[in-house]
């Protein structure tokens, strides 16, 4: 049996995505999601490169049950697809000259996430 979202998990699944694009600064990329289903993953994203546009899909979440959490963290792992992708396309352009750049950008919203934690100790 399948275990895919309802349209209002969906619609929480967007939330999700917007909430975790602000944290990991992301916004300059369109995330859509569309109503075909992710084939063999609870969800996937697709990249047009030229539009700034990923592509989400959702799908069975098999034996994990759908929750808030579960919903949340499904949206986290597809946004740091869309968060390392210019990173990881830079590296794999021979003698890039940007990838510096996208490796800085990765490791100052790191910084900032994970200094929070340790400042307030």
């Amino acid at each position: 049996m399948k275990n895919i979202p309802n349209q209002e998990q969906a619609q929480e699944f967007d939330e999700h995505i917007t909430h975790w694009q602000t944290v990991l600064n992301v916004q300059d990329w369109r995330m859509e999601r569309v109503p075909k289903p992710a084939k063999n993953a609870m969800a996937s994203v697709e990249f047009d490169n030229g539009a700034r546009l990923a592509t989400l899909r959702l799908g069975d979440f098999a034996s994990t049950p759908i929750t808030t959490h579960s919903l949340s963290m499904t949206a986290l792992h597809e946004t740091l697809h869309v968060f390392l992708h210019d990173f990881l396309t830079a590296a794999q352009e021979k003698g890039c000259e940007r990838l510096e750049a996208e490796e800085h950008r990765v490791i100052n919203v790191l910084e900032k996430l994970l200094g929070k934690d340790y400042a307030n100790k």
